[in-house]
């Protein structure tokens, strides 16, 4: 079976800062399929500000004009902090030795270690990192300790084992978090460039984020 895409975060809202890098990276691992995995209660950030169900909707309009996207709300589905390793280990029991690519920014590899039961996840899955460019930051002993042994740099290798490799794609720079952004929306400075077409629509139609609300 082709291998299959794993996204996760609390998309707070999800915007191009989420989409575009994994996008790429997606194309460059050769991926036709990735699922977005919105988390209920994020065990490393503060409880999301808008509800899971306008989150997940959100989502779920991003899936209309992407096609590499879809959504899975397993996560938001448990009333617990939503830990990666638990995820991982549900698909691994429904998708068997199918390869599990799991995406994620160089940011989150750098703090990988303080991960709850992080050395199990290469056990899982294979990680594909969005890095910025061919730059590579400080990395603390452990991480740099797993890249030495797991990193592979052949793209095609990851759709021949279930798990156990760490990739790192080369992405663009989109300088965007999705604090500054709720940050915009607040002040009514937000652009459009900075997030899909159809979620901004709806961040301004519900007065999401301190935007004020108005009808199309």
């Amino acid at each position: 079976m082709s291998a299959l895409g794993l996204f996760g975060g609390t998309f707070d809202p999800v915007h191009y800062g989420h989409l575009k890098p994994v996008a790429e990276a997606a194309k460059e691992v050769g991926l036709v399929q990735i699922r977005l995995l919105p988390c209920h209660i994020p065990p490393h950030k503060a409880t999301p500000s808008v509800s899971a169900s306008m989150r997940l909707h959100m989502l779920r309009l991003v899936c209309e004009d992407w096609p590499l996207f879809e959504v899975d709300d397993r996560e938001l589905r448990r009333h617990k902090p939503s830990y990666s390793v638990d995820t991982l280990n549900e698909y691994r029991e429904e998708v068997g030795d199918r390869p599990l690519l799991f995406f994620m920014g160089m940011d989150s590899l750098q703090t990988l270690h303080t991960w709850y039961r992080w050395q199990e996840i290469l056990s899982l899955c294979h990680l594909v990192v969005c890095r910025r460019g061919e730059s590579k930051p400080t990395m603390a002993v452990e991480i740099q300790d797993l890249l030495d042994r797991h990193q592979c740099h052949d793209a095609a290798a990851l759709h021949h084992q279930p798990a156990g490799s760490v990739y790192l794609a080369s992405t663009s720079f989109v300088n965007l978090s999705s604090t500054s952004l709720r940050q915009k929306l607040a002040s009514g400075k937000v652009e459009s460039a900075l997030l899909p077409p159809k979620v901004l629509t709806y961040i301004q139609e519900h007065g999401l984020y301190g935007c004020e609300a108005h009808q199309r």
